[in-house]
């Protein structure tokens, strides 16, 4: 199969404002406009923002009761990255109530208002989960009563407890979220919490890709506490999903495929075994499913499985095809099998949903143009990379991931290419600082503020 280059992005607060100042320009406007002003989904919206617009739908309808939970919500820097990219930095603010008047929906200002006002504890809990999405941490933080920020000494909350990790996850490290929630999986709480606890960490674990005593024990628990919850039923089922999706993260960080790949088929047995009836089923089924499916294509590709991945891209295809993740997948798993035509198409796709997330596909479009000898058309590329996200570096698909990134030389084009060797260093010092700061990542909605105000003024 054929080995891609790794394209990787600076986490920290400074590139974030480096990130915004150049989407500020790039003119690579975000087709979806839910994450800023809460405006009804569009055919090019991810599923990601068509449950953030549904959830804002039943907050201020009063049935939150009937909202399931779902995948841990996208980036808080979602709203900001939108906003820069229409050109709009006046939609990056803390505060809620100073969003630009003529972005925000009618829904958006609902929700402001209903979020301030007396809320039960269902309604808490999709009011957290809703402003983190919108990128507004504090906000969700006073809303289910998070006010002193100490990891250390809180105590997880029975019916709150996957609403406060998530707030806290903007402010400590993560290593400290992942222990307390792994006390948590182990504590007398209620048996559907510890499993969601055991499942935040395992997966949390799964990501990073390493196998450790934390995503052993995350399994077990989780294991254990789906033992004790009733099997059957819409609910039961998916959870039964989710659990398989989990627990074949430990064979797969052992590199043991074969395991893997039963438990994933249990998974989508479990998936493809039940039908939803409501609008928020459908929602919650679509969201295992898109996520299940991610992984599919991701332990396909790991083996050199290069059809079945792209295979399985047709379900992210149907499930979500305004996700920029979608055409990502689907074109990594294209290039693999040598479908170098094909996987140019999806790119494209993935660059025609604008923002951010263009830049990847932009820079490995113009790599697999480069292995095409579209020579011109793959320099263009790799300018509109390097315009839309400076901040980013490649891994050489020939190092390994401990090891510096080695930037190639790309064909000039009007301007300059992402890869000049005048900027090695820099990139080399930039991902050096990814290494050895990775606190930054982990940086609070005020820091981030800071250093978007101060970019704001520099911008004039």
């Amino acid at each position: 199969m054929t080995a891609l280059p790794r394209y990787r992005t600076d986490p920290s607060p400074r590139a974030l404002a480096t990130r915004l100042r150049a989407l500020l320009t790039a003119r690579v406007p975000v087709a979806c406009g839910v994450y800023a002003g809460l405006s009804a989904p569009v055919e090019a919206s991810p599923l990601h923002a068509r449950i953030t617009h549904a959830m804002a739908s039943a907050f201020v309808t009063g049935t939150s009761a009937g909202v399931p939970r779902f995948e841990p919500p996208p980036s808080a820097q979602l709203r900001l990255l939108t906003a820069a990219s229409w050109g709009r930095l006046d939609g990056v603010g803390a505060d809620m109530t100073s969003f630009p008047v003529d972005l925000a929906s009618e829904l958006w200002w609902r929700v402001h208002e209903r979020a301030a006002g007396s809320l039960r504890t269902a309604e808490r809990r999709v009011a957290c989960d809703l402003l983190l999405r919108l990128g507004y941490p504090q906000r969700a933080a006073s809303v289910i009563g998070l006010s002193v920020i100490d990891a250390r000494r809180h105590v997880l909350s029975p019916e709150l407890a996957m609403e406060e990790l998530a707030v806290l996850r903007c402010h400590v490290p993560a290593s400290v979220v992942e222990a307390m929630a792994l006390r948590g999986a182990r504590s007398g709480l209620p048996a559907a919490v510890r499993l969601e606890l055991a499942l935040f960490v395992a997966f949390r674990c799964a990501a990073r890709g390493a196998d450790s005593t934390s995503l052993q024990a995350a399994a077990a628990l989780a294991v254990k506490a789906s033992s004790e919850l009733p099997p059957n039923g819409f609910a039961g089922t998916l959870c039964r999903a989710r659990l398989h999706r989990a627990i074949a993260a430990v064979p797969y960080v052992r590199r043991d495929i074969g395991e893997t790949h039963r438990l994933l088929g249990r998974a989508l047995e479990a998936l493809t075994s039940i039908a939803p009836s409501s609008e928020a089923d459908q929602l919650a089924w679509a969201d295992e499913a898109y996520a299940l499916h991610c992984f599919l294509v991701q332990t396909h590709l790991a083996v050199g499985l290069g059809q079945r991945a792209v295979g399985y891209t047709d379900e992210l295809v149907a499930l979500s095809p305004g996700d920029d993740r979608t055409w990502a997948l689907r074109g990594d798993a294209l290039a693999a099998c040598g479908r170098f035509e094909d996987a140019v198409a999806a790119y494209t796709r993935g660059v025609s949903l604008g923002g951010w997330g263009a830049a990847r596909a932009a820079y490995l479009r113009g790599h697999v143009l480069d292995r095409l000898g579209r020579v011109a058309e793959a320099a263009e590329d790799y300018v509109l990379s390097q315009r839309i996200d400076p901040a980013a570096f490649v891994l050489s698909a020939s190092v390994g991931g401990d090891q510096q990134p080695q930037v190639r030389a790309e064909p000039a084009a009007r301007g300059r290419g992402v890869g000049e060797r005048r900027d090695l260093g820099r990139r080399r010092a930039q991902a050096h600082a990814v290494q050895v700061r990775p606190d930054l990542a982990r940086a609070g909605e005020e820091a981030v503020r800071q250093v978007v105000q101060a970019s704001v003024r520099r911008i004039g």
